[in-house]
C-alpha cells in the first residue's frame, strides 16, 4: 500500500521511485536529537527511507505529533482485525496490533491495576531491591568501575516487575532468560526466540490459572478478576495483554535508567543538585524522560486516509512515524530544550509515554522505578562519574528502540 510518491498541499508529485534521504542509520542511534532537530526545523513532515529500505513519513513538530497520536486515521492495525477464533500464543498479537474499539475493550482490563496508587503499594519492595543490588555492586567492584546496566539497571527492572506481578522467588531465574531474550534478540537464533515466546506463554497462562483460584493483590490477579467480571476479551487476548505488560515494562525501563544516568553524568551540576535535595527527583524524572528516550518514534502507523499536517498531505496507504523525541525537544513546546532543567514547568508534557488511546499503561510503574533507582544511586554513590568518555558509549538496537550496550561508571568519581 505504501507508494513511492510525494504529495504536498500543491498535489501529487509525478509517480515513480525517488531517491529518499536515509537519516535513521547507525549515526542516528548515538545522536538522535541532532538528526531530528535538523529535520524538524527544515522539513517538519519529511519523506524518508528507513534502514530496512521502506519509505515512511516522519512527523517531528510537537503539535503535529500530538495531533497524530490522537488521529484515528493513523492506524496501528492497518485496518486488519485479528480473528478471535484463531488460537494464538501470548505475544503473537498484542495491543499494538489493535485500534479502538478493540484496543479499548482489552486495555480497560489492565488500567485499574496500574494506577499510581496501585504501583505505590509496591514501593517498599522496589526500594529494597535497589538497595540490595547496590550492596552487591559495591561488594563486587572493589575500587574499580561498575557496569551499571548489568549490575543494576537490568536486575532492578526485572525484580521490580517480579514484585508487581508477584512472581515467586523460585520462578524468577527461569523467567529472566526468556524475558531478556525477547527484550534484545541480538545474537539469539530464531529457535531460541520461539522457545522464549512459548515459555512466556506458559508462564502467563499458569499465573492466570493461579490467580483465578487464589487471587492476590498483584497485576495478574487484578486483570484476571476484571476479565471474569467484565468479559469482553478472549483468553488469548488476556494472555497477550499480560505478556506485553511484562515485556514492555522491562527493556524500556532498563534503557530509561541508563539514559537518565548518562544525562546526569553529562550534567554534574544537575546530579549534585538532585543528590543534595532528593525531593526534586520525582519532578526531575519527567525532565529526564523528555531529555532522552529509548523510543524516538512511536510504533509505525498506516494512514487510512489522506492526513494533512500543516502544508503537507500524507497520502492514504503511507507509513507514518511520529517522532516523540523530536517533539520533546521542540522549542515551540519547551523553551530552551537543549538545557537539562529538573525544574522545567513543561516537562510533564513530554510524549515519551505517548498520548491518547495508546498512552503507555505502565507509565506509573516506570516513573516509580526511575524515581527509586535515581534516589538510590545518588544517595549511595556521592561522586558518580563516567568510566569512559560519554561520546564513546556504544549504542545498539534500532531507530525504533535505541539500546545502550553498556554504561561503566565510577561510583567514587573520576581521577583527581
Amino acid at each position: 500500500m505504501d507508494t513511492e510518491h510525494t504529495v504536498t498541499a500543491g498535489g501529487p508529485a509525478p509517480a515513480g521511485r525517488q531517491q529518499l534521504p536515509q537519516p535513521l542509520g547507525a549515526g542516528f542511534l548515538a545522536r538522535p536529537a541532532a538528526v531530528l532537530e535538523s529535520i524538524r526545523e527544515t522539513c517538519p513532515v519529511a519523506r524518508v527511507r528507513t534502514p530496512a529500505g521502506r519509505p515512511a513519513w516522519l512527523v517531528t513538530r510537537a503539535d503535529d505529533v500530538r495531533a497524530g497520536l490522537l488521529d484515528p486515521r493513523l492506524s496501528l492495525s492497518g485496518g486488519r482485525v485479528p480473528d478471535p477464533g484463531v488460537r494464538r500464543r501470548a505475544l503473537d498479537v498484542t495491543l499494538v496490533n489493535y485500534d479502538p474499539p478493540d484496543h479499548t475493550r482489552i486495555r480497560r482490563l489492565a488500567t485499574p491495576a496500574l494506577t499510581p496508587a496501585r504501583m505505590a503499594a509496591h514501593r517498599e519492595q522496589i526500594e529494597r531491591a535497589a538497595a540490595e543490588l547496590l550492596d552487591a555492586a559495591d561488594a563486587a567492584r572493589g575500587e574499580g568501575p561498575v557496569e551499571l546496566m548489568d549490575a543494576f539497571a537490568r536486575p532492578f527492572a526485572f525484580r521490580s516487575l517480579c514484585e508487581v506481578f508477584e512472581v515467586a522467588e523460585e520462578e524468577r531465574a527461569a523467567l529472566y532468560e526468556p524475558v531478556a531474550c525477547l527484550a534484545d534478540k541480538t545474537g539469539h537464533r530464531a529457535a531460541a526466540v520461539e522457545e522464549s515466546i512459548a515459555r512466556i506463554d506458559v508462564f502467563v497462562r499458569r499465573r492466570m490459572a493461579q490467580c483465578g483460584t487464589a487471587p492476590g493483590s498483584d497485576v495478574v490477579s487484578r486483570v484476571v478478576a476484571a476479565w471474569r467480571e467484565q468479559g469482553g476479551a478472549t483468553e488469548d487476548e488476556v494472555a497477550s495483554l499480560l505478556a506485553m505488560l511484562l515485556l514492555a515494562g522491562f527493556d524500556s525501563t532498563v534503557q530509561a535508567i541508563g539514559m537518565s544516568v548518562v544525562a546526569l553524568l553529562g550534567h554534574p551540576d544537575v546530579q549534585r543538585s538532585l543528590r543534595d535535595d532528593p525531593s526534586r527527583i520525582p519532578r526531575a524524572v519527567d525532565e529526564l524522560l523528555r531529555w532522552d528516550t529509548p523510543g524516538p518514534f512511536t510504533t509505525k502507523r498506516l494512514a487510512m486516509e489522506d492526513v494533512r499536517f500543516g502544508d503537507t498531505v500524507i497520502p492514504a496507504g503511507s507509513g507514518v512515524l511520529l517522532s516523540v523525541a523530536a517533539a520533546n525537544h521542540d522549542p515551540r513546546c519547551h523553551a530552551d530544550p537543549g538545557t537539562l532543567d529538573p525544574g522545567r514547568s513543561t516537562a510533564s508534557r513530554h510524549l515519551t509515554f505517548g498520548l491518547g488511546p495508546h498512552y503507555c499503561p505502565g507509565s506509573a510503574l516506570a516513573r516509580l522505578e526511575l524515581t527509586v533507582a535515581l534516589t538510590a544511586l545518588l544517595g549511595r554513590w556521592h561522586r558518580l562519574a563516567p568510566a569512559v568518555p560519554l561520546d564513546e558509549l556504544t549504542w545498539g538496537g534500532g531507530y525504533l528502540h535505541r539500546r545502550l550496550a553498556a554504561l561503566p561508571v565510577l561510583p567514587g568519581g573520576g581521577p583527581a
